[in-house]
């Protein structure tokens, strides 16, 4: 049984995973920023569940966005054919499908994705940015229709129809949110290698990281930046000294996914 596991998590975790598999082709960091869409073209496709949860995640994305996407990571000088855009936001969507499952506190949750299709992306949906640096690469936009779900304590619940099942956090239940674990990772640093460089790695291989020992690392929950620190030793074990935090505001958003 998921832990607390409700349309809303799922949405936020679904759209960090494919920021994350998105930043591992495209070769940059990525963050996620809340938005809200503009009616106008774009792509979808249909992420199904069942288990824990029971239902349809329609995942949408402006087209401008995933050409951009398609033509950097196949390396295309011309605008892609239809066929390749649909085939990689299926390979991506899968990724992010297969990761969110593999999240704590997911268990008993199938994903499976469809085919993706162009239509016009409706206006006024919550959304998110996908930028890099100060440049949106593209806008990612989820909508849930969840049938039925099982929720800490309730049991199965039973279909009903459209309803969208959600557990919503109120000051009642704030409490019980703030002992839920959260994955914190602490990126050092990232690079390229040639599929060359790579087949020739082995023992004793050094591989410059292109990085100070002095620069900061980051540290992250889901997709989100939340603060950088300094690498220290505490006990003997590896520990992060905190020297900036974004916003609480910004932190919060972190924990939703």
């Amino acid at each position: 049984m998921a832990d607390g596991l409700n349309s809303e998590r799922l949405t936020g975790t679904l759209t960090a995973e494919f920021g994350a598999a998105l930043e591992a082709v495209h070769g940059r960091m990525l963050t996620l920023v809340p938005a809200s869409t503009e009616a106008g073209p774009g792509w979808s496709i249909p992420i199904t569940a069942s288990g824990v949860l029971t239902g349809t995640f329609t995942a949408a994305l402006d087209t401008a966005g995933v050409r951009a996407i398609a033509a950097q990571v196949m390396e295309l000088d011309e605008e892609p054919e239809d066929s390749v855009v649909a085939d990689l936001l299926r390979n991506l969507w899968t990724q992010a499908a297969a990761a969110a499952c593999r999240k704590d506190g997911v268990t008993g949750l199938t994903l499976v994705v469809g085919e993706a299709r162009a239509v016009t992306v409706p206006a006024e949906v919550a959304a998110w940015r996908l930028r890099d640096g100060d440049t949106t690469v593209a806008t990612i936009s989820i909508e849930a229709r969840v049938l039925a779900g099982h929720f800490p304590g309730a049991g199965s619940a039973p279909a009903t129809g459209d309803a969208d099942l959600q557990t919503l956090a109120t000051p009642g239940n704030l409490a019980a949110l703030l002992d839920i674990d959260l994955p914190l990772v602490v990126r050092f640093a990232r690079t390229e290698l040639t599929l060359r460089a790579l087949t020739m790695l082995g023992p004793g291989s050094m591989v410059d990281m292109g990085r100070s020992p002095d620069d900061p690392v980051q540290l992250l929950v889901g997709s989100q930046v939340i603060a950088e620190g300094e690498v220290v030793v505490v006990g003997g074990n590896y520990g992060v000294r905190i020297t900036s935090l974004v916003s609480p505001a910004e932190r919060l958003k972190a924990m939703e996914l």
